[in-house]
């Protein structure tokens, strides 16, 4: 009799520990949600105020510089040289230019196009909620990081809600500001966080490969490359001083 109400008194603890996982994972999503559709939501403001224009010198040139690519072309766009820009000695864009940024708005552009007409887009309006776009990714890829790093569930959605309103991240993807920092941003943080997955055990290796794809491809959209380079050095130089390799 004393097993059976064991048995019955660990079955019914196994079943609210059960419940309670399930509730805080429910309130885990629902934050993380938040956290997403606040992201987007703040970096409406210019676009809710103003409408959807394409604000401040540089976001002007990108944007003129991402239509130069969707009208002639990748081949056309690496060669091309503006005269309209450092005027009068012009600009050789191609060799210049940092195009991740170009080419992903370009990409997304087509695929909406190609989804039909219910999704596409005008250029102008890709590029105008470009930044809203990636800085929601990036809240996301912060969550995953800390998740990865920390191993606490609690502490990636923290993370997510920090990442999500935080000034430093805000100023540089608000929609309109198309900037190379909007794309840049996202990239690091995936680059991170593919490189810490691929730390993780020694079946996680080939992800290191993901690691050096998101690597090059925050290189390609911005010049602030040096920062990823230089922390995935230092951690990896650490690693081999203490033996964790």
């Amino acid at each position: 009799i004393d097993d059976a109400k064991a048995a019955k008194l660990a079955k019914t603890k196994a079943s609210e520990k059960a419940l309670r996982d399930t509730l805080l994972t429910a309130v885990r999503v629902v934050i993380v949600t938040l956290s997403l559709i606040t992201s987007f939501q703040i970096r409406l403001f210019a676009v809710e105020r103003y409408g959807r224009v394409i604000h401040e010198f540089d976001p002007w040139f990108n944007f003129r510089a991402t239509q130069y690519l969707a009208d002639n072309g990748w081949k056309r766009f690496s060669t091309w040289f503006d005269y309209m820009s450092w005027y009068p000695l012009g600009r050789p864009v191609g060799t210049t230019i940092y195009p991740g940024m170009q080419v992903t708005a370009v990409s997304i552009f087509n695929a909406l196009k190609a989804l039909g007409s219910n999704y596409a887009m005008s250029l102008n309006d890709v590029c105008v909620f470009f930044p809203a776009w990636f800085g929601a990714v990036a809240t996301v890829l912060v969550a995953f990081l800390t998740a990865e790093c920390s191993g606490s569930a609690n502490s990636a959605v923290i993370a997510a809600l920090v990442m999500s309103i935080v000034p430093a991240h805000t100023m540089r993807s608000v929609a309109g500001g198309y900037d190379n920092e909007s794309l840049a941003v996202t990239a690091m943080c995936l680059t991170f966080f593919v490189w810490c997955r691929a730390l993780r055990n020694e079946k996680s290796w080939w992800i290191g490969s993901l690691a050096g794809v998101a690597y090059v491809y925050m290189v390609a959209a911005w010049g602030g490359y040096t920062f990823v380079l230089n922390m995935v050095g230092l951690h990896a130089a650490t690693l081999v001083l203490v033996g964790q390799y």
